[in-house]
């Protein structure tokens, strides 16, 4: 089974983002609730035979016409390709430290002679 126009989106927005907007446009594509800020829905790509990276781009381009986005906000998206296979990327914001990181005890090798 392969799933070309799904698409998952994550949105970490800030308190003063203007979430009319994104909601406007996951409404549009009649998203469904994954969790919170977690979104799926199906796409109307526009070609055929499309890269991961065109995929991302015509998503990205119609939320720049549908929303404003701060320097601050994340949004993340999953596309598949024709075999199904995902792939993710940031079309705004990036990667940050994971308030997780540190829980885990991890081995370090004690180099130090005592």
């Amino acid at each position: 089974m392969t799933y070309p126009n799904i698409v998952i989106l994550n949105f970490d927005l800030g308190i003063r983002a203007n979430y009319d907007d994104l909601y406007r446009f996951l409404d549009s594509y009649e998203a469904m609730d994954c969790g919170n800020s977690n979104a799926v829905f199906i796409y109307p790509f526009k070609g055929e035979d499309l890269s991961y990276e065109d995929k991302f781009e015509q998503v990205k381009k119609e939320l720049e016409r549908t929303a404003e986005f701060s320097k601050n906000d994340r949004i993340y998206v999953i596309v598949h390709n024709n075999d199904g296979v995902a792939r993710g990327k940031f079309l705004f914001g990036q990667r940050k430290t994971p308030i997780w990181d540190g829980y885990a005890v991890k081995e370090e090798d004690d180099n130090l002679p005592f």
